[in-house]
């Protein structure tokens, strides 16, 4: 009985002892096994500085991007004096965000940060306590996502249309217009003075020759005006 017993325990004694190892094995390589890293922090620094220092006060702005919060506040001010600022001060240190500095006509300064690039400009605008001339000065994530790039001005409107050109020429029995267009699109055009109206097509970059008979020559000044549907005009005088 007690060997049996004894036996017993021992067999007890090995099975206890390889759950514990077994446990103490489990413990270990959930240990050993690491999490994944994390990506490094990424700062991003914005800077201010004085153009002009009397209203409407100008400003400069400076960004740098780094891996180190010095380092980034560092760039942020250098650039600040290269793009032309004077007395540059760090506004904002933005970690893995966007951020945006932002000024107004009386030369106040912010900064914001936030997790987009349109929130962090609204955010830094909304702080400035007075809102003539505010602006975003200098803006940009940490990402390396910057602003885009300001709209292109509207193209200037197009040169008005050149009327078409007119030149006369007496022959037997009458007059002949010669008509060139100018404008570069092809109309429908009028030829009116006094007493006579005549309505002709008129090529574009084209010339047409009008005549006019018959025609009894009065020996004085007419006014000719010649209108297009393109919206040219033309008015000459000749003497028949």
């Amino acid at each position: 009985m007690t060997i049996t017993y004894q036996g017993s325990a021992c067999r007890r004694g090995h099975t206890i002892a390889a759950i514990l190892l077994t446990a103490t094995a489990t413990v270990v390589g959930m240990v050993g096994a690491a999490a994944p890293a994390h990506a490094a922090d990424q700062y991003i620094a914005l800077a201010l500085g004085y153009v002009n220092e009397n209203p409407p006060v100008t400003m400069a702005g400076g960004s740098a991007i780094n891996g180190n919060r010095d380092q980034a506040a560092q760039g942020a001010l250098t650039n600040c004096v290269n793009n032309g600022g004077s007395h540059c001060v760090t506004e904002v240190i933005a970690t893995n965000e966007c951020a945006a500095a932002a000024s107004n006509d009386y030369g106040e300064e912010v900064g914001a940060s936030a997790p987009s690039l349109a929130a962090a400009q609204s955010k830094a605008k909304g702080m400035l306590q007075n809102q003539q001339g505010a602006k975003v000065i200098v803006s940009g994530c940490a990402n390396g996502a910057t602003p885009p790039p300001p709209n292109d001005p509207p193209p200037p409107p197009p040169a008005p249309k050149l009327g078409p050109t007119v030149s006369f020429d007496t022959v037997v029995g009458g007059l002949v217009a010669h008509i060139t267009d100018r404008s570069g699109v092809t109309s429908q055009c009028s030829y009116a003075t006094d007493n006579y109206n005549r309505g002709f097509a008129l090529a574009a970059n084209s010339k047409y020759d009008l005549r006019i008979v018959p025609a009894v020559p009065r020996f004085r000044n007419w006014t000719v005006t010649i209108t297009c549907d393109n919206g040219t005009s033309t008015t000459a005088t000749t003497f028949f």
